[in-house]
């Protein structure tokens, strides 16, 4: 048998061979940057809101002053309490204001979180110099300084590896005289994405594998193999003819073929492979697209109807099935609990006098108190003005120590007449305990109650 420099059947399996690795590739690179971008868009909404809100939090002339006579003030102080509360509520590497001068990184106010203040560490201070920075860092900060909007970018850090929103902060006459920044960690976000890689390329793989295999006994059956077998008849034919005189003796073996034009039919062929292979990618990447969209979608609405959108904390929906775990965990035994009423005063007069963006800042500044002193338990906002939270375990032991807290907490910040009104939150607190015999809907009961009590005695009061 002749050794032909190129057999057909080698160069259809290597070609078709190629092929689907090729398409692998490209679908298995499609689905890493279209994966990728929806996880980084997300860390930069999630940025993009801790950024601006430090911002809304800012007199950006009083902290300009402050940098300029090198001296707090009472607004510098609130702000650092503000940054030092955000950095664990967060879970941020490091939140902080800072301005660049040669190869120094100037601060003017950093977070410190509450593990650093467990170990002894201290505020630090304003102004102070942190030496040892590249020129590249110190040119990429300059950079940002220079823009009007939100700017990320990645780098490593001695937490590990960072993911950084910076923007810049200009006092009333325009200028641009520090950025603030805010750090989070995103070694969750690359291994996310290099399990999602991995699956999907083996997957990819597997598919092409298979694929392949199948193409190969398909191609063999119904193409190369008729073509070899016509081929080594047309060969077996002319080297059995060479020489002889008989034209009896010049007979054609002919393979069994059912085709009536090989070239044309082989073209078909072809075509309809080519035509087939396209169509099936663009199935795979078509459902591709649906199931994600389809998850996007259903983790989107679930989002949006479990938590507030305000304040983050649970939803009336959450609410009412927590509370339906709860009627479980009632007729299971499963004891005790408590529930905790709190209802906001002078929302009304803050939206009427200050409008309700002041409104909103109320809201979730007493939304803040309540998560921050009832830290161990589920909170949910039922209403405009309303909150309820569900005692569970520690903060149940608790509950009237918290309670006394949240209430004496709401008069300081409502006497303090240094701040300014919609920052003096003020709201009713009530309690109530689970008894035997009780419902969920009675304990809830029995707390509002209560509060509405508290409620009067502040009004007695004032």
């Amino acid at each position: 048998m002749k050794a032909y420099k190129r057999p057909i059947q080698r160069s259809i399996i290597l070609g078709s061979a190629l092929f689907i690795t090729f398409m692998c590739f490209i679908l298995s690179l499609q689905s890493y940057l279209s994966f990728s971008k929806s996880l980084y868009q997300r860390y930069d909404d999630s940025l993009d809101n801790i950024v601006n809100y430090v911002h809304s939090q800012i007199d950006a002339d009083d902290l300009y002053n402050c940098v300029q006579t090198k001296e707090h003030s009472e607004k510098y102080d609130r702000l650092q309490q503000t940054l030092n509360g955000m950095v664990d509520e967060f879970e941020l590497f490091y939140l902080y204001i800072v301005f660049t001068r040669d190869t120094s990184m100037i601060n003017v106010v950093s977070a410190t979180s509450q593990a650093e203040r467990d170990r002894g560490e201290t505020d630090m201070p304003l102004l102070d110099s942190s030496e040892g920075y590249s020129y590249e860092e110190i040119q990429k900060y300059n950079r940002v300084l220079e823009q009007s909007e939100i700017k990320y970018f990645e780098e490593d850090s001695e937490w590990g590896a960072a993911y950084t929103a910076c923007k810049p902060l200009a006092n009333s006459s325009g200028k641009n005289y520090a950025l603030i920044c805010a750090d989070i960690s995103i070694e969750a976000l690359h291994k996310t994405v290099n399990s999602y890689v991995i699956y999907n390329v083996v997957l990819t793989l597997i598919l092409g594998l298979l694929f392949g295999f199948i193409l190969i006994v398909w191609l063999r059956h119904n193409i190369t193999g008729p073509i070899l077998a016509l081929e080594k008849s047309a060969r077996k034919f002319a080297e059995s003819s060479r020489n002889h005189k008989d034209p009896s003796e010049l007979v054609f073996d002919t393979p069994t073929i059912h085709t009536e034009n090989e070239v044309e039919s082989l073209s078909r062929a072809i075509s309809q492979m080519s035509e087939d292979m396209r169509k099936y990618i663009q199935s795979i990447v078509s459902a591709e697209e649906k199931i994600k969209s389809a998850q996007e979608t259903a983790a989107d609405m679930t989002l949006l109807a479990y938590k507030d959108a305000l304040t983050h904390v649970g939803s009336k929906i959450a609410y009412d099935r927590a509370i339906r775990a709860l009627e479980n965990e009632i007729s299971e035994n499963k004891i005790p609990f408590a529930i905790a009423m709190i209802d906001l005063n002078n929302l009304k007069n803050i939206n009427d006098g200050y409008g309700h963006s002041n409104g909103n800042c109320y809201i979730f500044g007493t939304c803040h108190i309540i998560c921050s002193i009832f830290r161990h338990s589920p909170v949910f906002r039922i209403g405009g003005d309303e909150f309820v939270v569900i005692l569970r375990d520690s903060d149940y032991e608790n509950r009237h120590e918290l309670i006394e807290q949240a209430r004496q907490k709401f008069y300081e910040t409502e006497s303090d007449n240094s701040r300014e009104p919609w920052e003096r939150f003020s709201a009713a607190v009530g309690i109530a305990e689970y008894h035997s015999g009780d419902t969920v809907d009675m304990v809830f009961k029995n707390a509002d109650k209560d509060m509405y009590e508290n409620k009067m005695s502040m009004k007695n009061k004032n």
